[in-house]
């Protein structure tokens, strides 16, 4: 397993927003052997949280924020694992 990996979850929204969906992207650096299950600095598995992106809307095409993020995300995690495992 990776030492780092990109997690996406749903993001908390104020109750004004009714229409919409966000999302939250976490580049998490691991213990290396087992996958956490959420995005939190505590969970037993997640040694720290590198980035976090909050609240970015998930559009329907590849400018969204979202899809922007997510681009930048795994490319941070690919750079960080070294690049050249698979």
């Amino acid at each position: 397993m990776q030492r780092y990996v990109v997690m996406t979850a749903a993001a908390k929204m104020p109750s004004s927003l009714k229409f919409g969906r966000y999302g939250k992207i976490a580049v998490v650096e691991t213990d290396g052997i087992s996958m956490p299950k959420q995005i939190n600095s505590r969970h037993k598995a997640v040694k720290r949280i590198v980035e976090l992106w909050d609240r970015l809307n998930i559009g329907t095409t590849d400018r969204c924020a979202f899809k922007v993020a997510l681009r930048e995300a795994n490319e941070m995690a690919d750079r960080l694992n070294g690049g050249d495992e698979c």
